[in-house]
């Protein structure tokens, strides 16, 4: 039985990490990708990684973000300049997507008590912000980005301090 037992969890270790880092997955920074629908108290907890793209792949003109339970996912860099994003909700509730321009650490961005983001707080800069976006829905919108480091997230009560948020690099 403890060989069975091994194996079992041998498995299931090896499909999280698949799924989090196989080829074709969209890369995001949002804490506990993978995790945060299976076990939702270590999304709250793990750091974020950056969002990054092979070196050989271009940065994305027109770039598709997908929201859902408790993940932005933004494949890619971003290219700067006049840039239409396109947000897609295929979670089960509703959500937000906010595009915030700051040097600042995902965990050093002014929060209220419960958590979420102060969109007029200090040391960060609100690009982008529109109506929710109910399950199953998208909304397009266009902005002008310059280069450099940008939060996008979800800043509907909760799903911030969840993991809600992706860090991603606009370049030249």
């Amino acid at each position: 039985m403890p060989r069975i037992r091994q194996a079992i969890l041998l498995l299931a270790v090896a499909s999280i990490a698949g799924a989090c880092t196989g080829t074709g997955a969209a890369p995001s920074s949002a804490p506990g990708t993978g995790w945060a629908t299976a076990v939702p108290s270590i999304a709250s907890t793990a750091a974020p990684i950056a969002s990054t793209a092979p070196a050989s792949a271009a940065p994305l003109a027109a770039p598709t973000v997908t929201l859902t339970e408790w993940r932005v996912v933004v494949a890619g860099t971003i290219k700067a300049g006049k840039t239409q994003i396109t947000s897609a909700n295929t979670g089960a509730i509703q959500h937000e997507m906010l595009i915030f321009k700051s040097d600042l650490a995902a965990s050093a961005y002014p929060v209220d008590a419960k958590g979420d983001i102060k969109e007029d707080g200090k040391g960060v800069t609100l690009v982008s912000d529109g109506e929710n976006i109910d399950p199953g829905g998208s909304q397009v919108r266009e902005i002008d980005l310059t280069p450099g480091k940008y939060l996008f997230l979800c800043n509907i009560p909760g799903h911030f301090k969840a993991g809600m948020f992706t860090i991603v690099t606009v370049v030249r």
